[in-house]
């Protein structure tokens, strides 16, 4: 049985805390990616992201320092200028 998955079209990354892919995105940048979608590390170069996706993978699964995927702020100035 073949596996016909959006999964099989990448060069997928394992690691003891989980599986990424690669890809390059607008303005030159290379983002992570898990197996759910889930964007995980964004970089300059093709080798930081390689290098430093395994790094955050550890710290999430070990829980250092309460480690989270991402925090949503907001880009506005609040009250009088």
């Amino acid at each position: 049985m073949s596996d016909n998955s959006k999964t099989s079209e990448y060069e997928w990354y394992e690691t003891l805390y989980g599986k990424f892919r690669i890809e390059k995105r607008r303005f030159g940048t290379w983002s992570s990616f898990g197996e759910d979608g889930t964007s995980i590390v964004t970089g300059g170069t093709r080798e930081s992201v390689v290098e430093g996706t395994p790094f955050h993978l550890e710290g999430v699964a070990t829980n250092w320092a309460n480690c989270r995927y991402t925090d949503t702020y907001d880009g506005g100035v609040g009250g009088k200028l």
